[in-house]
Order: structure tokens, then C-alpha cells, then sequence
């Protein structure tokens, strides 16, 4: 059992620090990699109260609560990819009875070292944690099945999404693990369960996949956004100097340009590309980009870009919406990240204090 414990200890380990040492979304990262570095705290803490006082009852019963910190880190995770943000209130809501149990287990640890006898009152802590796992375990994994159900968005966020069904597929694992052991107990049935190499089994196969999909989130997010490269770099003023776009030629491009994202509004197309608006319009790539360039002191991206955060800007002003990412993604960004980045730049704001500076002028 030691060397089980000493295994999967290494490997929540090793997963939260992939993770965080990868990180390429700032809040959500952090979340994931905060949620398998708590796993580790816990089968740490387990594995030190098997190896220093040899007992596989104490190893049952003291807890240490960190499981109940699981769900809240993947709803944690879950707002932060929905771009949503949560007060210091709801926080504490949600990490109350990681508290409390926590609290207690302190208490429960001090008597064995005391050699007090509360056997009574570390019985009743047990089935306080075993009970408030089940229901925290089958609420915050039933979650992300309920909240995603009916978003049809790109490949990326499909990935993220997926990353935290697999996280809920594995609470709703150990809350049947739990109620199984409980009905089993109840009706006094001989059946060993094997509950420790299950829930290790679980959290092992959690592991390797949350990896799995995370490397294809990084290689899928290093091919979808190309705005976000060195392109952004404003191209040189002197590399038009020898074509000599004329003044009034330059102004007619402008002009037709940006009539025609008025009208049409082609960059809510997440794939929209210089090509596009080429044929779009009839002109020349170059024309296009000298316009931009003399005219602007932009490139394509850059334009589109901020056409895209106008466009957010819009649905912030008009729209009861909370769930910024989906407001990024209607305005034809591709990314939480692109999105928030140009919001930043250009507004000076993240998408959250802008429409927090709308209501208070509002």
C-alpha cells in the first residue's frame, strides 16, 4: 500500500507542476494545476499518517479535509474558463467545509499525539467527511456536464471543456465509490470493494488523461493563433516609401474598407484572413496592407482586432452577459486569450472591470 501511495503522490505531483510550468492561460492554469497540487497535499498527508503511526484505522479516519477542496478548485477552473470571476464571499462559501473539517482534524490530530481517547468524536468526523465528499463529489462533477450542455463553441474551448467533464467524470467515480461502500455497510454485505486501489485507479487514469488533452490544447493553441505571433509587429513605414501609394488612392482603400466592415462585418468570421478581404474587395494584398500601414499605422490583425473589440464592446453595453469568454468568441476572436489581451490594450480595462464601469455609469 506504501509504495502505491508513494507512486500516485509522485504522479499528482508531477501533473501539477506540468501544468503549472506550462501555463499559457493564467487563471485557469493556475486552478488546474491548484486542484492536482491539493490532490497531492491529501495522498501526501495520507501516506505520512500511514508511514508515522502504522495504523490503518487512523489512516482511514483522519481525513485532513483536503478532499473537499477538490471540487471548488474545479469550479474554480470551470469560471475562470468561462471567463467569470468570483467574490471573496462566494469563495469562502465554497471552501466552508474544507474549513470546518480541516479545523476539526487538527484538533483529532493533537489527541493521538496526546494519546487522549476521542475515538467517539473521530468516528462522527469520518462520516461528517465521507458525507460531505459524497454530496460535494457528485454536485461539483455533475457540474460541468450541466453548464456546458448546450454551448456549441470552437475546437480549444471543446478541449478545456473536456478537461473539466473528465475532472467531474471522476467525482461522480468516487461519490458511487462512497455510496456503494455505504449501501454495502448497511445492508452488512460481505463485498471488499477495494475503495484505496479504486480511488488511486481513478485518480491515476485522471491524470494521464488531463495531460493528454492539455499537450493537444497547447499544440491546437499554437496553430490557431497566428494574431497573437510577431505578426502584430506594425510593419516597417519605409518598406511602402519606394511604391509611393498615392495619398488619394490610399484614402479610397480606407475608405471602401471600412465601409465594408461596417456593413458586412466580416471579422465575427474567426478565420477571416487578408486573402478573404482581398477578393472581398477587389484590391491587391499590398494596396491593402500599404493603406493600413501609411494610412493607420496597423496591419491586418491589428485592424481586424480592433474591429473585434468594438464588436465586444457593443455586446458589453447591450447584453446582460456575464460569461465573457462567449462574448469574445461572438466578436470572431478565436481565444480567451487573444480576446482578453487586445480588451486590455485597447481599453485600458479587462472585459470584467469594463462592464463593471458601465454599470457604475450606468
Amino acid at each position: 500500500m506504501e509504495l502505491v501511495y508513494a507512486i500516485i503522490t509522485l504522479q499528482a505531483l508531477t501533473t501539477a507542476l506540468l501544468i503549472y510550468f506550462n501555463k499559457r492561460y493564467k487563471g485557469e492554469d493556475l486552478f488546474l494545476s491548484l486542484l492536482f497540487g491539493v490532490i497531492f497535499i491529501h495522498l501526501f498527508y495520507k501516506g505520512a499518517i500511514l508511514m508515522i503511526f502504522q495504523d490503518r484505522e487512523l489512516f482511514d479516519k483522519l481525513h485532513g479535509a483536503f478532499s473537499l477542496l477538490y471540487g471548488p478548485m474545479l469550479f474554480l477552473y470551470i469560471q475562470s474558463v468561462l471567463g467569470k470571476t468570483l467574490s471573496t464571499k462566494a469563495f469562502l462559501l465554497h471552501t466552508t467545509p474544507f474549513l470546518m473539517g480541516f479545523g476539526v482534524n487538527v484538533l483529532l490530530t493533537a489527541s493521538v499525539l496526546l494519546d487522549m481517547n476521542m475515538e467517539g468524536f473521530m468516528q462522527l468526523y469520518h462520516y461528517f467527511i465521507l458525507y460531505s465528499l459524497l454530496f460535494s463529489s457528485f454536485g461539483y462533477g455533475i457540474y460541468p456536464f450541466l453548464i456546458f450542455r448546450k454551448l456549441q463553441l470552437d475546437t480549444l474551448l471543446k478541449l478545456k471543456i473536456r478537461i473539466s467533464k473528465l475532472i467531474g467524470g471522476a467525482f461522480l467515480m468516487i461519490s458511487a465509490l462512497i455510496f456503494l461502500g455505504f449501501f454495502i455497510e448497511y445492508f452488512q454485505w460481505s463485498i471488499n470493494l477495494g475503495s484505496r486501489y479504486t480511488f488511486v485507479g481513478i485518480l491515476l487514469i485522471l491524470f494521464f488523461a488531463v495531460i493528454n488533452v492539455r499537450m493537444r490544447i497547447l499544440l491546437l493553441d499554437q496553430k490557431q493563433d497566428p494574431e497573437i505571433k510577431p505578426v502584430l509587429d506594425i510593419q516597417s513605414k519605409e518598406k511602402y516609401r519606394n511604391s509611393r501609394l498615392e495619398e488619394e488612392e490610399q484614402e479610397l482603400v480606407l475608405e471602401k474598407l471600412n465601409h465594408y466592415f461596417l456593413e458586412k462585418k466580416p471579422y465575427l468570421n474567426s478565420d477571416y484572413a487578408l486573402d478573404d478581404l482581398a477578393q472581398d474587395l477587389g484590391l491587391p494584398k499590398l494596396k491593402i496592407t500599404q493603406a493600413l500601414n501609411l494610412g493607420l499605422g496597423q496591419n491586418f490583425y491589428q485592424y481586424l482586432n480592433t474591429a473585434r473589440i468594438e464588436e465586444s464592446k457593443k455586446l458589453l453595453q447591450t447584453r446582460d452577459e456575464d460569461n465573457f469568454t462567449v462574448i469574445g468568441y461572438e466578436s470572431g476572436f478565436k481565444s480567451k486569450s487573444t480576446f482578453y489581451k487586445y480588451f486590455k490594450d485597447l481599453t485600458g480595462f479587462s472585459p470584467s472591470d469594463y462592464k463593471k464601469s458601465l454599470e457604475v455609469s450606468g
